[in-house]
């Protein structure tokens, strides 16, 4: 199979996990690290160190790698701030709002792009590099364009493109269109790499890993992306969440399922090795959260990987902890009808790892069924390669391309 190729197991053949469920029905969910500044209630501002920034969208945040330095960096529509532990103001840089155009290529001039307007600038990805001890900031105007910038000063820009090629927009050039993104190093004497999720505006892939140290910057010309044959727009990725663990990198989000008839949008997790420089070992696992009564919540909100017992730090205790909530009536917008659903990591890890031997050795079927199957319309098939030792098994894992369908219901 070619790289970015992905399998899925088919929503009829998933085994039942298990998972904890507490439903709060009205509970409003809390969106991404959004909010507009504005004044504090006194008793707090006496017991608290705080921040203000009358009129200023605040929209990502991010701490220093040094906790000695104790640096707070906050990513804003058309602003970047650098305070101090005590949240007092050492750095403010404007980033907009600047001429600009979704459709136009940058640079953005009068004349290649005379439907331009004066167009704020989002932040759309604020990440630490803490292996170069540089700031990564990308926009939302210039088709989404990253900077590096001084983690002393932000306002010492040290690299930014002036004429970038289309496989150097990083992020979602809609201030509505969600981008995650994470800095890691697959090993110790290797270069750091910047792994990113981006919903749907044009044909860019949903996923890819970019160059941080060899040109062309943030490009994925060197590195991966993963491969959609067709019909992006159809599946409408909206991407919450993505960490790194041990030996891969994950992401969370949740997309239209078009193997289904009814099209509906569902949470998946999807997992690849950090070192895969292929997507080989790409997969994809859809999360249920799903209440006692059959309810089922099927937009994420938030994820965070924790652990089930207090001082215990074991993988078996690893648990991802999601909010999930309702969807609107014809649309992907969520409601304020929302749950807290528990799952072990385990648990997702071996599903994932079942599925990608399914699609390799079994031809995609389980108990003579239909069990794993190529997504996003890539022209391939499952292979039917002979079984091999675990060992060997955890040798090539990291060159397999898989997808899995990972489907609990409530303990």
């Amino acid at each position: 199979m070619p790289p970015g190729t992905v399998c899925c197991l088919s929503a009829w053949t998933v085994q039942t996990l298990r998972c904890l469920v507490l439903v709060t029905v009205g509970w409003p969910l809390f969106p991404a690290f959004r909010g507009v500044a504005g004044g504090s209630d006194s008793s707090h501002s006496d017991l608290y160190p705080t921040f203000m920034g009358n009129n200023t969208a605040f929209e990502h945040l991010a701490l220093h790698p040094d906790p000695q330095v104790g640096w707070v960096y906050i990513g804003a529509r058309d602003r970047l701030f650098q305070l101090n532990p005590l949240l007092q103001l050492r750095v403010q840089d404007d980033t907009g709002p600047v001429t600009d155009s979704p459709e136009c290529l940058p640079p953005v001039t009068e004349s290649n792009c005379p439907q331009a307007r004066e167009t704020s600038n989002h932040n759309k990805l604020l990440l630490v590099d803490p292996f170069s001890r540089e700031l990564i900031t990308c926009g939302s105007v210039n088709q989404g364009i990253c900077q590096k910038r001084n983690l002393t000063s932000i306002n010492q820009v040290l690299f930014s493109t002036e004429r970038p090629v289309d496989t150097q927009y990083v992020a979602a050039n809609h201030p509505n269109v969600s981008t995650v993104g994470l800095v890691v190093r697959p090993h110790p004497d290797r270069q750091p790499l910047l792994f990113v999720g981006r919903g749907y505006t044009s044909s860019h892939p949903p996923i890819s890993t970019r160059n941080l140290a060899q040109e062309p910057i943030f490009s994925y010309e060197e590195t991966a992306k993963l491969a959609v044959a067709g019909r992006l727009s159809e599946y409408d990725h909206h991407f919450v969440a993505s960490f790194a663990h041990r030996h891969h990198v994950y992401f969370f989000f949740y997309r239209r399922d078009l193997k289904s008839q009814s099209r509906e949008y569902r949470t998946y997790v999807s997992r690849v090795c950090l070192d895969d420089q292929a997507y080989y070992s790409y997969v994809e696992v859809p999360l249920t959260c799903r209440s006692r009564a059959g309810k089922n919540y099927n937009l994420l909100q938030a994820v965070k990987l924790g652990f089930s017992k207090s001082g215990a730090r074991s993988e078996a205790s690893e648990i991802l902890l999601g909010v999930f909530s309702t969807h609107l009536t014809s649309s992907p917008r969520p409601s304020e009808d929302s749950a807290l659903c528990i799952f072990n990591l385990q648990d997702v890890d071996r599903r994932i790892n079942s599925t990608r031997d399914l699609c390799y050795t079994q031809m995609g079927r389980e108990a003579g069924s239909e069990a794993a199957y190529i997504e996003y319309e890539v022209k391939s098939n499952c292979a039917n390669l002979p079984e091999v030792s675990p060992t060997l098994r955890h040798v090539v894992s990291g060159f397999m391309v898989n997808s899995a369908e990972f489907n609990p219901q409530l303990a």
